[in-house]
């Protein structure tokens, strides 16, 4: 099963791609990920950019190489911080630029919120979770996770320290693939 994993973070030492980085070492039997790193290379998302059909995609190359991999994962996991209460701008871009093509319709997500406070980025997952409905991924619930107080939990290096984070890292695989199992 491959998994296209996105972080909604470009920071060097972003917390949030660590997390996706462990998940890709905990690989579970069957489970590939992928941490989808060109975030920063998509244009800003404007409609007359967006020529995708049923027969051909002219939008800009970056957006048909996102597309492309979205469409060939049997499932995502976007981990994302909060900025200001929201999704930062750049997630929310790749997401717009996947609006008018089937990539994610239907398409499993593992949603993961990091936050350096005490509260885990619950309006980013609250608000990437609302997004999933309107532009139909399926958000796995049981798989998805909110992170509070990652900084304390990931050394410089990104590395986790943190036993329960691991155990609950390795548990969001599980929960993903019982999940694909199903279909």
């Amino acid at each position: 099963m491959k998994v296209l994993a996105l972080s909604g973070s470009l920071r060097n030492g972003s917390y949030n791609t660590a997390l996706l980085e462990a998940m890709k070492n905990l690989e579970s039997e069957n489970i590939s990920i992928e941490v989808y790193r060109e975030l920063g290379n998509l244009p800003f998302f404007n409609a007359d950019l967006d020529n995708h059909t049923l027969e051909q995609d002219s939008s800009p190359v970056a957006v048909i190489e996102l597309r492309a991999k979205v469409s060939q994962a049997d499932a995502l996991i976007i981990s994302t911080p909060e900025y200001a209460f929201q999704l930062p701008g750049v997630l929310k871009n790749a997401l717009d630029w996947l609006v008018s093509s089937s990539a994610i319709v239907d398409k499993p997500v593992v949603i993961i919120s990091a936050s350096t406070s005490g509260m885990g980025a619950n309006k980013a997952y609250e608000s990437l979770t609302d997004l999933m409905g309107v532009i139909s991924g399926r958000v796995v619930t049981d798989a998805s996770l909110q992170v509070a107080k990652v900084n304390k939990k990931i050394n410089a290096q990104g590395d986790i320290l943190d036993t329960k984070l691991l155990k609950d890292l390795q548990e969001s695989l599980i929960e993903l693939k019982r999940y694909l199992d199903k279909e």
